[in-house]
């Protein structure tokens, strides 16, 4: 016979669980690429592609069978909703933090700040992008390699991978101005070939 109390503290600890492995995993793949070069200055060595993919096999591929297992255990609407909640917190908390001093927080300032992401480890290595369109009101990214979306999706694991990966825009958009208006109608994540992202400033 199930004791129930111990059930339920099961699940309590479980859900208190989620948002730690979900913090590690968003954390794990860019302090996994960090490899100073030989004069010790921090700068990332050329050899990064290749250590790139392998910290996003390796990583991922221990805590996305540990995210798969809470959600059996709390059932995947709590699960979703737990890191849907951790994530976009985590995010907007972190963004708000290195935006705080922006002296504007237009659009065109979100395409620096992107565009400074985008240049940054992992994502200089795990995406393969190009801009295709950029106005005073209007910007847009088509990517058409993500290897995120690929590991998520050999292990099954896309819903999760769409969350933690790319519902996080948002999240970031808070930070800058309500102005900016997000659509993304292809994600590789959700089974297209290809990811697009545009952004575009009401005036």
């Amino acid at each position: 016979m199930v004791n129930r109390k111990s059930s339920e503290n099961r699940r309590t600890f479980l859900a208190k669980a989620i948002p730690l492995a979900t913090l590690m995993c968003l954390g794990c793949k860019r302090s996994a690429v960090q490899k100073p070069d030989t004069e010790s200055t921090g700068k990332l060595t050329e050899d990064v592609g290749m250590r790139t993919e392998e910290a996003y096999s390796y990583f991922l591929g221990t805590f996305i069978p540990l995210l798969k297992s809470l959600s059996s255990e709390l059932g995947n609407e709590k699960f979703m909703s737990i890191i849907t909640k951790t994530s976009s917190d985590y995010i907007e908390q972190g963004v708000s933090s290195i935006t705080k001093s922006y002296e504007k927080k237009d659009l065109q300032a979100y395409i620096s700040f992107l565009k400074e992401v985008l240049a940054s480890p992992p994502y200089n290595t795990a995406l393969k992008y190009e801009i295709t369109e950029e106005s005073d009101n209007v910007f847009e990214v088509r990517y058409t390699e993500c290897l995120a979306a690929k590991v998520f999706r050999e292990m099954n694991a896309s819903d999760i991978g769409f969350i933690i990966e790319c519902s996080g825009t948002k999240a970031v958009l808070k930070a800058f101005d309500s102005k900016i208006k997000y659509s993304n109608p292809k994600n590789i994540m959700k089974g297209d070939n290809i990811c697009v992202e545009r952004f575009s400033y009401q005036t």
